[in-house]
């Protein structure tokens, strides 16, 4: 009898240490419920969180990236894509109250590293508000993007807006 209960016991232990498992990796669904209003609809501008971080991931980046070219063709689509929500030198984001705020992208001390921007712009990133562009935009545009924001941090207002304002030809026969 005594066996019995032990192994009830630990049958017990095992169930709630799963249990307890489960919800700690599955914790944004039980987080996110208060994300919601009482119609069920998530809160207006507010991001989804995500279960678990997303490793920075790295793309092999193409040579000769950041030719005059693509960084133009990237200023001209930030500037019709992004400025919205990142905002830009001179110009305010017109995107307010998300959760996390999207970061100002062209601030002087950013990497931008352009084998980390590509996959986010590309696949957007989970538990913000930044969406996929794939379908939008191909992978030669976001590419541009890349470019631009790498080689133009800390670019002042006047000159984003020469270099916005211009649309140029990123492919390779626009050279």
């Amino acid at each position: 009898m005594l066996r019995l209960f032990q192994g009830l016991g630990i049958a017990i232990i095992a169930i709630v240490f799963e249990g307890l498992l489960f919800l700690y990796l599955n914790s944004s669904d039980a987080s996110s419920l208060a994300q919601f209003g009482s119609g069920g609809a998530p809160a207006p501008h507010t991001a989804m969180p995500h279960p678990r971080p997303a490793a920075a991931v790295r793309v092999p980046v193409p040579a000769g990236l950041e030719t005059p070219e693509a960084v133009q063709a990237g200023a001209h689509l930030f500037r019709e894509n992004c400025v919205s929500c990142h905002g830009a030198p001179g110009i305010a984001p017109a995107a307010q109250g998300m959760n996390p705020a999207p970061p100002n992208l062209l601030l002087a001390g950013r990497r931008n590293d352009p084998a980390e921007v590509f996959p986010k712009v590309k696949n957007g990133i989970p538990g913000t508000a930044m969406p996929a562009w794939s379908d939008q935009l191909p992978d030669q545009n976001i590419w541009s993007l890349a470019a631009f924001l790498h080689h133009s941090r800390g670019i002042q207002a006047d000159a984003f807006e020469a270099l916005s304002t211009t649309e140029a030809d990123a492919s390779p026969e626009g050279h």
